[in-house]
């Protein structure tokens, strides 16, 4: 999935789809690789219990170092992209198989949906196809260095729903 759309932005701001949205994208594919490289490591884990003696509810020893190596990872790639604050409720706290993102590159329907109003803020939506309403927003700001920085990720389940907060990327 390498196509985006432009809507309701004046021709003015549409130069700016072509410096915010790819890099936007690339986090969020790099994202879903640390997702899914953790997610198979993890299951990995849990196929040794049984040969290490242990019960299948019970954590495997090297649980603990796999979560801190994943924040970790997942803050270097994601906090200096982000303004401050955008990450104060935590950040990394699951891993899955889907991952949250995957869709870009496996649903061939993806929609990336590019708007921006004003030069103090534009808004990148990604869409999974017409099976799967769900959806995120995110809201990019600039930064004093030119940066674009997300400012506020969104989602929602359906185009009926409203928009809920996301606390992390």
């Amino acid at each position: 999935m390498n196509d985006y759309m432009i809507q309701d932005t004046p021709e003015k701001f549409r130069a700016f789809a072509e410096e915010i949205v790819p890099p936007l994208l690339a986090l969020l594919r790099a994202r879903n690789a640390l997702e899914a490289e953790i997610f198979a490591r993890s299951r990995e884990m849990e196929a040794e219990k049984p040969a290490l003696g242990l019960p299948m509810n019970q954590m495997h020893p090297e649980e603990p170092a796999l979560w801190e190596e994943y924040r970790s990872r997942y803050m270097e790639l994601i906090e200096h992209r982000c303004v401050p604050g955008l990450l104060k409720y935590g950040a990394a706290r699951s891993f899955g198989m889907p991952t949250k993102y995957g869709y870009l590159d496996e649903d061939p329907e993806c929609q990336v949906i590019f708007t921006m109003k004003s030069a103090k803020k534009a808004v990148v939506e990604t869409r999974r196809g017409p099976g799967v309403k769900e959806q995120h927003q995110f809201v990019l700001r600039p930064s004093g260095d030119g940066a674009w920085l997300i400012g506020g990720v969104s989602y929602r389940l359906s185009p009926a729903d409203g928009w809920s907060v996301e606390h992390s990327v």
